[in-house]
């Protein structure tokens, strides 16, 4: 939906931005989605890079890198430039014509110069999870059909799989080693690239502001990944003012994200947000690292951190390992959470944790589809602890939702257009529509409501995604998978509420098979192999049958009520084929909670 005043706002933004070509027009509507900035030209990597060169302040510290055991590397912005302008030759010598990469990385050194790289020589690239197990990898693979394939694994295994794929699919691979920046499988080596290559260093593609930057994967509930998609200087323009606007970013600003590359917080709030400010920016390659109290505490003291970006799961996991932890100190400014709502309760530890009470805590609300963040407290809100529980105001006035004057609970959904939004999805043509309302408004598949301070409540998903430690993943993407098991006739997966991890998984399957034991053994495995430890149910409920309504199908509305209060009188059955099956789920719960489950 268009509003003008929100449209006047953008382009009045416009300079917060460096162009080649500076835009005179704001939108032109695409078939889909509105372009925005049309005439404009510019180039993500000299916005975030070569500019604060231009400027003089090449010597100031970029990136901290924090590996695995805890060694750093510092990395200034001249020293980025130059790693950058390097591997950009080692991507173009193995091939000229390309238009899409895929980078299996972690929140590293070399996945930010593959990045960085990309954009300079006007390539798409896609991040995806390094701990991605190789079925996952190759849907990735055949929905994407990237040129080149870049990683660091030091997985063998992973590294065959690569090499194995790589005829099949058309792909080329650039492999970084431990001790050299990058070096590529036919041992070209991004420190010792030939004079001749000095024009492709030098050479900075300034592309339309649409060009598309990068996509990332995310799963909803249709059973398959989707690759969304993002553009270049609506999306820059939106990092870059969300970064301002909601933690008061500045160019002496120390971020600390704890959040993987494979994420949306990995590139808006790690790397493009904070190194177009010119800030530095840590990069921890796994944030699961952070568990570890003494190093962390050490890295935020070491380099006065001033903003914590931290996923609601380990904030949960920091204070049941440390309840009366008091980090004093006077150079964090700022608190942030993502990933989920953060309870009042925990919001109070964190303030208390590591800064002194009523601190803001700046509980971001965003998705991967809309760019960066669109509710959240502000840096320096004085409601402070009046904000805790909720995810704040919305991003600016402009940015309004269905319900900004009504205090009941609706589905969300965005009323005005914004530049952060995703313009494509990757063969999602069918998918598209489903954001999109009868008016035009972007819906968040979220429900919530407006508190009296005009705070946004979040009451839930309106579909059926789960969220564990900020990993979303369908019911029906599950449900697809253990319905392949020989032995399994139904299946309905619906989830819990965890303390720790926010949701945890739980099953309810009817088998035509005796072996209880083997066919969950199967479900493990096949659990693990498509996503990953952390999609692991708490439970599974064997069944005779599952409650569905006459024309079959399954109610997990009434799977999630019995599982919440297993005593509570479920809402109008008047639509359920098999009554019996209810008393059947209430006997199984009840038994299974006087275990102590």
């Amino acid at each position: 939906m268009i509003d003008k005043a929100s449209l006047n706002f953008w382009f009045n933004k416009r300079n917060l931005i460096s162009w080649y070509k500076k835009p005179k027009k704001i939108i032109s509507k695409n078939v889909n989605y509105y372009n925005w900035f049309p005439d404009g030209k510019l180039n993500i990597y000299h916005n975030c890079v070569k500019h604060h060169l231009n400027k003089g302040y090449g010597s100031k510290t970029a990136i901290i890198n924090i590996d695995k055991n805890w060694d750093e590397k510092i990395i200034s912005y001249n020293e980025l430039n130059y790693l950058i302008e390097n591997f950009s030759c080692v991507i173009k010598k193995k091939s000229i014509d390309l238009k899409q990469i895929m980078i299996h990385g972690a929140a590293s050194l070399e996945t930010a110069v593959s990045m960085l790289a990309c954009s300079k020589i006007g390539i798409t690239h896609t991040v995806i999870f390094e701990e991605l197990h190789s079925n996952a990898i190759l849907k990735r693979i055949e929905l994407l059909k990237p040129e080149i394939i870049i990683t660091r694994t030091a997985n063998n295994k992973t590294l065959k799989f690569f090499k194995k794929n790589a005829k099949k699919y058309k792909y080329k691979i650039i492999h970084f080693n431990k001790k050299k920046i990058a070096k590529s499988i036919d041992n070209i080596d991004v420190n010792n690239i030939k004079k001749s290559n000095s024009k492709i260093k030098k050479f900075v593609k300034f592309s339309s502001s649409n060009k598309k930057l990068f996509n990332l994967f995310t799963s909803g509930s249709t059973g398959e990944p989707k690759g969304i998609v993002h553009s270049s200087a609506g999306y820059l323009l939106y990092s870059k003012f969300t970064c301002l606007k909601k933690f008061g970013m500045k160019q002496n600003s120390i971020i600390m994200c704890g959040s993987d590359a494979g994420w949306i917080n990995g590139h808006t709030y790690s790397l493009y947000g904070p190194l177009s400010l010119g800030a530095t920016t840590i990069l921890i390659e796994k944030p699961i690292l952070i568990l570890n109290i003494k190093n962390f505490l050490n890295i935020l003291k070491k380099y006065k951190v001033t903003i914590l970006y931290l996923p609601v799961t380990l904030i949960r996991m920091l204070r049941s390992m440390n309840p009366n932890l008091k980090f004093r100190n006077n150079y964090l400014k700022v608190l942030g959470s993502m990933g989920e709502p953060l309870a009042s309760s925990v919001a109070k530890w964190y303030a208390t944790a590591f800064v002194k009470k009523n601190t803001p805590i700046v509980n971001t609300y965003f998705q991967t589809e809309t760019g960066g963040v669109i509710f959240a407290p502000n840096f320096n809100d004085k409601l402070k602890e009046k904000t805790y529980g909720t995810v704040g105001k919305s991003i600016n006035r402009n940015l309004k939702l269905n319900i900004e004057k009504d205090n009941k609970t609706k589905e969300l959904k965005i009323k005005t257009i914004w530049p952060g939004c995703m313009i494509d999805i990757i063969n999602g043509k069918k998918i598209w529509n489903n954001y999109w309302d009868e008016n035009g408004y972007f819906k968040l598949f979220d429900i919530g409501k407006i508190d009296k301070n005009h705070c946004l409540i979040i009451r839930g998903r309106s579909d059926d995604v789960i969220n564990i430690r900020g990993h979303r993943i369908g019911s029906e993407e599950i449900e697809s998978i253990l319905l392949k098991i020989r032995g399994v006739s139904e299946v309905s997966v619906v989830s819990t509420s965890d303390k720790i991890e926010g949701h945890k998984i739980v099953v309810f399957v009817s088998i035509n098979s005796s072996n209880k034991t083997d066919i969950t053994n199967k479900m493990n495995n096949e659990l693990i192999k498509n996503f990953g430890s952390y999609a692991l149910p708490k439970k599974i409920f064997f069944l005779s049958a599952l409650p569905k309504t006459r024309s079959g199908k399954i109610m997990r509305r009434i799977l999630r009520d019995l599982l919440e209060k297993p005593n509570k009188k479920i809402k109008d059955i008047s639509t359920i084929l098999n009554k019996k099956i209810i008393y059947e789920i209430k006997q199984k719960i009840n038994k299974d909670k006087l275990k102590g489950n």
